[in-house]
């Protein structure tokens, strides 16, 4: 199967439904699913560095009213999109939506004892590339880029650990799964809203 690295937390945002949108300077003639790799390190939590600032400012405006976990009413459906998601990190964390204090402090405590979330070198998910235009007018599609077009995405909840990434699309093959018994997704597949990722 076709596979496209992606740095954290890009990786995650696209595999979760956030990020519809994927920059890059190249295009292909590809279209269907790929899976979604991540690369760079693991996180902890969101990297904010360069995010789109409107996004990021959207983002912080609605964290500040509804707080992490309440999926704001009425929000674009990147920031909807984005609250299931922290649902999952905060589930993974083992943190509960009532606990008071320094979040930042309790999601760097629990990272160390159950794990980054957004894990690295690691088959996190899978979406279909439906296309790419240059146009596109998502949150964070870039001026100047080819804009592939992000469907259909799906979360793993447990990722395909210590996978190198390439460049460009390149081809996996789990060695786990067998031709007779592969599944249409390795190791499992589900909507974001359904998981509880990368727990043992």
């Amino acid at each position: 199967m076709k596979v496209l690295s992606v740095r954290q937390p890009y990786a995650a945002l696209i595999c979760a439904g956030v990020k519809k949108v994927e920059n890059r300077t190249w295009t292909t003639a590809y279209r269907g699913r790929l899976l979604i790799h991540a690369s760079g390190k693991a996180l902890e939590f969101y990297d904010f560095k360069g995010m789109p600032t409107g996004w990021r400012g959207l983002f912080a405006a609605y964290a500040g009213k509804y707080g992490f976990l309440e999926v704001p009413d009425g929000a674009p459906e990147s920031i909807r999109a984005a609250w299931r998601l922290n649902r999952l990190i905060f589930k993974h964390y083992h943190i509960d939506k009532g606990d008071k204090g320094d979040t930042a402090g309790r999601i760097k405590e629990a990272a160390k004892r159950y794990g980054c979330f957004f894990a690295a070198r690691a088959i996190i998910g899978e979406a279909v590339l439906a296309g790419i235009v240059r146009n596109s007018g998502h949150d964070f599609a870039e001026p100047g880029q080819y804009h592939w077009i992000m469907a259909d995405p799906v979360l793993y909840d447990k990722p395909i650990l210590n996978v190198s990434g390439r460049l460009r699309l390149w081809d996996f093959h789990d060695p786990s799964k067998s031709t007779a018994s592969a599944s249409p997704a390795p190791h499992g597949r589900g909507r974001p809203s359904d998981m509880n990722p990368w727990t043992s």
